[in-house]
């Protein structure tokens, strides 16, 4: 069989940043460039993943533009390590076929021929030595090949969602939304309908650093912090795993590596340096100063939280005249101040070093940003002022005035508690040592001051105030990481892996204004984090009856947190203390009877213990929760201790029929979740009940999938990648804040002492069905790329007083779960071309939200408390990307956010904060 594929080069490589001035450093004066090119072989930028011979030779012949000819049984059960870097072709040819065992020969212009290589030994020399090397999987094509639901970012992907927010680098994968994404930089995943408390672990380097931030009115928010360049790679698993490092991962696992040696260092060389360079618009450059009035405000009426009355019309002036004046603008018109779409107004930037001797690598990288306050669109439901409510009396006309749209904010307006700097440092080692061991010490420093604005500024008290920018907060994230892996050669029985962490961070939550201090919960947390994992692998071989993986391993997690008030005499600025333990361990067997099966069932046993260092102290006498052990007619104090376990089985079943690329699966999987450490302590928003026990959430997660991968569709050359699954995912003893029930401790007026008329407890259950699509075809010059979700049932159950309903489809009084419930469904498409040489590549994003269930203007099970559904429309956001590759050196990124300018609220936000307008960013990368 033959190929001829007559173009340039698979893929372009498109990476980000520095100022584009820098770029003319990395270039090469033309004259001396077209001596070295007449001098040396032609060389050509290759990005060919590795896999089966037979498709990286098509690759292979794309790129080189080449005729290769071969026997089609030549390549069968061969495998090529791919292709990376720049090569001239000789040197391309022998990395293709390294470890085939096959040669090319010329059989004539841009022709060439495979046969297997001659035996080469010759009297004198040593006879055949066998190196064995560990090649790293293609995790990209995995995902088609997974029975369960995985998606994965690139270093190129991670480029091309920066956006203007962290959690940005998330747009677009199914299943998959960041809550609270405007705000303070930090990452809370949701997945498929499940969020926070270490439902969706996030990890990086195999350490976990969540905290719990107080959001008011609207919850609690779960954060993990890190800069996008200091990132290599992400990869999210959907629903429970059997890993060590998935104990408690209800919703799924995202796991982040930091950036390493292959990543900094081109091929060939054992030193490399990286530098990076953005520049940013539509904000304001500098932070707004604090209490700067922005936002729609009506003002204050008669009485506290009345709307005001103005008047028109007046028979005499002075009946129109002070309080009852009708305002001739409303909000703040320095708000408006937009600066030009290309008028960058922030910049960002990182270098990193990496150096590779024989037997260790060395990283080190550094990593700042500072971004102003963001504009909102022009084009949308803005926030306006409705004066046609108007009542004609005899010497003048009422008017009362109403904000209507989607938030308080104008079209265009720049938005409070938006701005953020942050300072990184990456620090990682990697030793090669004897037996085939590695070993791999990490430190990882991120420091940020931002401002946020509470939910309830806008929520609740927009028409009698403008909402005032903030004062900052600020965190602190120490992560210490040791990862140990041994794979002996010849040795199946032994794959071993060892990782050892700790994580410190720091936080103060600043209340949101300089003229009320203490309005809010103003505390500095400290949470504390030790963590150990430990998995083997082992591979077995049964002759006949076929082969099998067996996967043992144990997880142990240690954490603190304490909290200083910053307001003295403030009661309720006393924060959370205490502690958690938590210990897991599993196995699991993979066994493939036939190639084209496989099984994969086993079992996770969780324990955990908590203590809270505040007991719990119950006021009244007469309460049957009161115990008065010293006869003193006080009731004692109740140490607030919890304790639990629970074993949960995971099971899976593939089948491949026949070698078409085609796989069928289905996926049962249980988990259960441990009480956070949060939810295990008592403070401000909840305090613990002497009569409500928290148990662990369990999860039951039904899945039934189709995975196709198929090259050569239409074209021969062309790749199409489908992966389709419909999910049941069903959690009892759902674990969330409610109000008191009237048969409980301060259910009834009954008072529980430092009395927050909140309760953590266990609800019946909370439920997300949904079918998620998501693939891509990819013809070389052209590509596409997609990903939808669409949830069928959405239904969360509780059994309690006040309740209109048992089970609705948009939450419970004062419940976090309410702004935790995704739209209906949601989406993104991105097409893409490969130009000139596949140096640049051209694309435009399309993403594409639902509008979330709303609580019911009636019958309403949230209106009993402060945790009101936050709403969003449905919106429809396009945006522009483009990446040029101007040698193997520099590389120039350019992006154009949301191009069609559009007002909307991201999915899953707490609060009414418009996401960024128009935004453009350009970036340039140098690696020397």
């Amino acid at each position: 069989m033959s190929f001829r594929f007559p173009m340039p080069s698979r893929r372009g490589v498109g990476v980000a940043a520095l100022a584009a001035a820098l770029a003319a450093l990395a270039w090469t004066p033309l004259d001396s460039r077209a001596q070295a090119q007449a001098s040396a072989p032609a060389v050509r930028h290759y990005q060919i993943e590795p896999g089966d011979l037979t498709r990286v030779l098509k690759d292979f012949g794309i790129a080189s533009d080449l005729l290769i000819s071969f026997d089609s049984h030549l390549a069968d059960g061969r495998q090529s390590a791919g292709l990376r870097g720049e090569y001239a072709l000789p040197d391309a040819w022998r990395a293709v076929l390294a470890g085939t065992g096959l040669e090319a020969l010329p059989s004539g212009e841009r022709s060439y021929t495979l046969r297997v290589a001659p035996a080469t030994v010759q009297p004198g020399m040593l006879g055949t030595v066998t190196v064995v090397g560990l090649q790293e999987r293609d995790e990209k094509e995995e995902v088609y090949k997974t029975a369960g639901s995985r998606s994965v970012l690139t270093r190129d992907d991670i480029e091309r969602n920066r956006g203007m927010s962290v959690g940005d680098i998330f747009r677009g994968v199914p299943g998959v939304l960041v809550g609270e994404l405007r705000n303070s930089g930090g990452l809370d995943i949701n997945i498929r309908g499940m969020q926070g408390q270490g439902r969706v672990p996030i990890l990086v380097d195999g350490a976990r650093q969540e905290t719990t931030v107080y959001r008011g009115y609207s919850g609690v928010v779960s954060r993990s912090y890190i800069d996008p360049d200091l990132i290599g790679g992400i990869t999210i698993d959907k629903g429970p795993t059997l890993s060590a490092q998935g104990t408690g991962a209800t919703g799924g696992l995202v796991s982040m590596r930091t950036i390493k040696a292959e990543d900094i260092v081109r091929p060939g060389q054992d030193f490399g340096i990286r530098v990076r360079g953005q520049a940013i618009g539509n904000n304001t450059g500098s932070p707004m100063a604090p209490d700067t009035p922005t936002g729609l405000f009506t003002g204050v009426g008669e009485t506290f939280n009345s709307a005001p009355v103005y008047r028109t019309d007046c028979a005499t002036a002075g009946a129109c005249a002070g309080k009852y004046a009708l305002p001739d603008e409303w909000g703040n018109p320095e708000g408006l101040d937009r600066p030009g779409t290309f008028q960058p107004k922030s910049y960002a930037g990182s270098v990193a070093i990496a150096k590779r001797w024989e037997k260790f690598d060395l990283v080190a990288a550094y990593a700042q940003r500072e971004q102003g306050n963001y504009y909102a669109g022009e084009h949308g439901p803005a926030g306006w002022v409705d004066v046609s409510n108007r009542r004609k009396l005899p010497f003048y006309t009422e008017v009362r005035p109403e904000i209507k749209g989607a938030s308080v904010f104008r079209a265009g307006e720049r938005i409070p508690g938006t701005n953020y700097e942050s300072k990184s440092a990456l620090l990682k080692g990697t030793a090669y040592l004897a037996d085939d061991q590695e070993l791999e010490l990490a430190y990882l420093r991120y420091s940020s001051v931002y401002s946020e604005i509470m939910p309830s500024q806008i929520i609740r008290f927009a028409n009698l105030s403008p909402v005032l920018q903030p004062r900052n907060s600020d965190v602190t994230v120490n992560t210490y990481t040791s990862r140990y892996h041994w794979k002996p050669a010849g040795q199946p029985l032994l794959d071993l892996r060892a990782d050892l962490w700790h994580t410190r961070t720091n936080a103060t939550n600043n209340s949101p204004s300089e003229t009320q201090p203490s309005l809010y919960n103003n505390v500095r947390e400290k949470y504390k984090r030790w963590g150990l994992t430990l998995e083997n692998t082992s591979t077995l071989q049964h002759g006949d009856w076929g082969e099998s993986q067996v996967r043992v391993g144990m997880a142990a997690q240690w954490e603190s947190v304490g909290t200083t008030a910053l307001n003295d005499g403030d009661s309720r600025s006393a924060g959370r203390s205490g502690d958690r333990d938590e210990y897991s361990a599993f196995a699991a067997w993979l066994y493939k009877p036939i190639e084209t099966v496989a099984l994969d069932v086993g079992l996770r046993h969780t324990r955990f213990k908590s203590s809270d260092d505040k007991d719990i102290v119950v006021s009244n006498p007469d309460s049957p929760n009161c115990v008065d052990r010293d006869g003193d007619g006080v009731c004692d104090p109740i140490p607030n201790r919890n304790k639990q376990s629970g074993t949960a089985p995971v099971l899976s079943l593939s089948w491949e029929p026949g070698k078409r690329g085609l796989q069928f699966y289905g996926r049962y999987a249980e988990a259960y979740r441990m009480p956070s450490l949060f939810e295990s302590t008592s403070g401000f928003s909840f305090d613990a009940a002497p009569d409500v026990a928290l148990k662990p959430e369990h999860a039951r997660n039904r899945e039934i999938g189709i995975n196709y991968a198929k090259d050569g569709i239409l074209a021969g050359r062309d790749r199409l990648r489908l992966k389709l699954a419909y999910f049941r995912n069903h959690i009892t003893d759902y674990l969330t804040r409610t109000s008191p029930n009237l048969w409980e401790e301060g259910g009834s007026g009954g008072e529980l002492a430092q009395s927050s008329s909140f309760t953590m407890r266990n609800i019946d259950s909370a439920t997300f069905h949904g079918l998620e699509l998501s693939g891509g075809y990819d013809l070389g010059v052209v590509f596409t790329e997609f990903g939808f979700t669409k949830y069928n049932k959405i239904e969360i159950c509780h059994t309690g007083s006040y309740r209109v309903n048992r089970c609705n489809d948009y939450g419970i009084a004062g419940s976090y779960i309410n702004n935790m419930v995704p739209p209906k469904w949601h989406g993104s498409v991105t097409l893409g071309a490969r130009l000139m040489d596949y140096r640049l590549v051209l694309g435009v994003r399309a993403t594409l939200m639902g509008q979330r269930t709303n609580a019911p203007q009636y019958n309403n099970d949230t209106a009993r408390g402060f945790l009101a559904v936050v709403p969003w429309h449905s919106y429809r956001v396009f945006d522009l990307f483009a990446s040029y590759r101007v040698n193997d050196r520099v590389s120039i990124d350019f992006n154009l956010d949301n191009f069609t300018d559009r007002y909307y609220i991201d999915a899953l936000s707490l609060g009414l904060i418009p996401a960024p307008g128009r935004t453009a960013r350009l970036s340039v990368t140098l690696r020397y």
